[in-house]
C-alpha cells in the first residue's frame, strides 16, 4: 500500500470494516494491498462475522423467539442492526449490547424485547464493578417469563417458541466471592432495605414495611453474596 498518513488510513479501515467502502475503494486511496484485493478484502467479512457471533451469543434466546414470531422478521432486525452499528470498540459485546434498545425501537414484540433486556442487563450485571453501594444490582419487571425461556435455550432444550406470558420480577446481582450470577425474586423489604442503602437513610417515602422484615432482608440479601459488610451497616443502622 501506499504512505498514506494513519488518519486516512484508519479513515479508510473505518469504512471498509463498516461496509461503506469496498476493498477496490480503499485501496484506490491507500494504493494495492500486496496481499491482493479479494484478501484484503475478508477483513470486512470477519468482522462482520464477529459481530454476528456476539450478537448470536449475548441474545440467544431472544433471536430463538425472534424466529419463532417471524423469521424474516427477525433475520431484518438482525440485518438492520448490524448496518446501524459498525464497528467502534475493540469488544463485540459492547457492540453487541445496544441491540435491546434496537429491538423495541423498531417493532418487536414485548417478548423478545423482555428476552434481549434479560440477557443485557445479566451482561451488564455480572461485569459490573464491586462496590459498597446497589450500583451493581439491578431489578427488573418483566411480562412474560423470560429466565426460564432463556435458561431452556441455553441448555438446548428449547429450540423454538416463545416464553410463557408469566409475569415475573428479578433481583440481578453477582456474587460478591463465586462472581456468580444471582436471581432472586425480591420481596418489598428487599426493595426497601436496597433504597435505605441508596437513600443512605430511611426515607418517610418508603412504604410501611416492618423494620424486623427489613433487617432479615438484609441478612437474606447479605448470604446471597449480594452486599458488602458496609452495606449491611448501612441499613442496620437505621433500623
Amino acid at each position: 500500500m501506499s504512505a498514506v498518513g494513519l488518519a486516512v488510513f484508519f479513515a479508510e479501515m473505518a469504512e471498509l470494516l463498516a461496509g461503506r467502502r469496498t476493498a477496490a475503494q480503499c485501496e484506490a486511496v491507500l494504493g494495492p494491498s500486496p496481499s491482493g484485493t479479494s484478501r484484503f478484502g475478508v477483513y470486512a467479512t470477519l468482522v462482520d462475522r464477529q459481530q454476528r457471533a456476539a450478537l448470536d451469543s449475548l441474545y440467544r434466546a431472544a433471536l430463538v423467539a425472534a424466529t419463532a414470531w417471524d423469521r424474516s422478521k427477525a433475520e431484518e432486525l438482525r440485518a438492520g442492526y448490524l448496518r446501524t452499528a459498525p464497528p467502534a470498540h475493540w469488544s463485540p459485546t459492547v457492540v453487541a449490547a445496544p441491540f435491546a434498545d434496537y429491538l423495541e425501537a423498531h417493532g418487536a414484540p414485548t417478548d423478545v424485547v423482555e428476552l434481549a433486556d434479560f440477557s443485557r442487563t445479566r451482561h451488564d450485571v455480572l461485569r459490573a464493578p464491586l462496590g459498597d453501594g446497589i450500583s451493581g444490582l439491578a431489578v427488573r419487571h418483566y411480562t412474560h417469563a423470560v429466565r426460564d425461556f432463556t435458561i431452556a435455550v441455553e441448555r438446548g432444550e428449547r429450540a423454538t417458541g416463545r416464553p410463557d406470558a408469566t409475569p415475573s420480577t428479578w433481583l440481578f446481582g453477582r456474587h460478591r466471592e463465586t462472581a456468580s450470577l444471582v436471581l432472586v425474586v425480591p420481596s418489598l423489604a428487599v426493595l426497601v432495605a436496597l433504597q435505605i442503602i441508596e437513600d443512605r437513610g430511611w426515607s418517610p417515602e418508603l412504604p410501611a414495611v416492618e423494620r424486623t422484615e427489613v433487617a432479615s432482608a438484609v441478612t437474606f440479601l447479605f448470604d446471597h453474596g449480594l452486599l458488602s459488610n458496609v452495606a449491611v451497616d448501612t441499613v442496620r443502622v437505621h433500623l
